[in-house]
């Protein structure tokens, strides 16, 4: 609602300022379209520095909110005793893996060669 107000009122002061704008070039009042066109540049810039402070704002807020993620997921880090432990399971089952494709090359280098 405050936003649809605020681009209303934007509307409306904008339309009012080229109104006086023309007014003023039909006049030949130079001063009153200078004023009138001052009065819209202005309001443009107050505009674009409320912007670029609000996106400064919404960066800190969101690097705050990102360094606030718990990417544990509540579990407790890992210790160095669990990882190597890790480690050495995934070597056992590696090296068990490496010896089984050993034996069933060699059976099958022996059944060739049998055949053979």
């Amino acid at each position: 609602m405050r936003t649809r107000l605020l681009h209303v009122l934007g509307l409306a002061l904008t339309g009012g300022a080229t109104l006086v704008a023309v007014v003023g070039a039909v006049l030949q009042w130079w001063w009153l379209v200078v004023l009138a066109v001052m009065a819209v540049v202005s309001a443009t810039f107050l505009v674009a520095l409320d912007a670029d402070r609000r996106v400064r704002e919404l960066r800190s807020y969101v690097r705050s909110q990102v360094a606030s993620i718990d990417t544990t997921g509540g579990r407790a880090a890992p210790s160095q005793e669990d990882v190597v432990g890790t480690v050495r399971a995934l070597q056992a089952q590696y090296t068990g893996r490496l010896d089984r494709l050993q034996d069933t090359l060699e059976a099958s280098l022996r059944r060739r060669d049998g055949d053979g």
